[in-house]
């Protein structure tokens, strides 16, 4: 996929207003308590600002995302956000932030290194970073593919994909942070789903065993000597 096509895509698959569903609800109530208060943060693949608009209560915000009109969007609602493909160069000065939030973004990226390697660039050496990503082996997604049906996997742009291009478990999401000097503080999730809905799930079962779970949840610091 072309740069400019990547551009377009993300351009007109978020840029519009989002409703949050009540796992939504969850796992942004956990990102919140994982970034804290007092901190400048920024909000990575921020689409319309909605989360970053969430995450200023308490805290300075700025955001960066592909889609020109998601950057639109969270303007007006008072971020401070710019046009940037976090697989570029970002557009701070290294050791700026205090907290480097990116949910559900690490799916998307061509260049995971050096997507990584901008976020430990523009983190404070006392710095953490909040990621989030779907779980490929959740167990809805165990069941699915248990009984031969695709466990939502992306194959192609088309129809109503999100851009998946990809999948994480616990250890491959972990190995990948340790990588890049990344150190694993906290590592939780959200639900565990019993059905496509997202209507059924349990948010104990989730803390229980985080590795059943829908949403891969990690707070890291920078590695000392990395």
């Amino acid at each position: 996929m072309k740069s400019i096509d990547k551009i377009s895509f993300y351009g007109q698959r978020y840029s519009t207003v989002w409703s949050f569903s009540r796992v939504d609800k969850v796992r942004i109530s956990i990102v919140i308590k994982l970034v804290g208060q007092g901190k400048k943060v920024l909000d990575v693949g921020c689409y319309n600002g909605t989360i970053s608009s969430l995450l200023a209560h308490g805290n300075e915000v700025h955001g960066v995302d592909l889609s020109e009109k998601a950057v639109e969007l969270a303007r007006q609602k008072g971020i401070e956000a710019y046009v940037s493909d976090a697989e570029d160069k970002l557009p701070f000065p290294s050791a700026f932030f205090d907290v480097v939030f990116a949910g559900e973004v690490i799916e998307h990226t061509f260049d995971t290194d050096r997507f990584l390697e901008e976020i430990r660039r523009v983190m404070k050496p006392s710095g953490s970073l909040v990621l989030t990503t779907p779980n490929l082996a959740s167990f809805g997604r165990r069941t699915m593919l248990l009984i031969g049906k695709n466990p939502l996997i992306e194959a192609s742009f088309k129809n109503e994909a999100a851009g998946h291009i990809r999948y994480f478990v616990k250890d491959s999401l972990f190995d990948l942070l340790k990588s890049h000097g990344f150190q694993i503080d906290t590592f939780t999730s959200d639900v565990v789903n019993f059905d496509n809905s997202g209507k059924r799930f349990s948010r104990k079962l989730a803390k229980l065993f985080p590795t059943l779970g829908k949403t891969l949840i990690v707070r890291g610091s920078k590695t000392t000597g990395f």
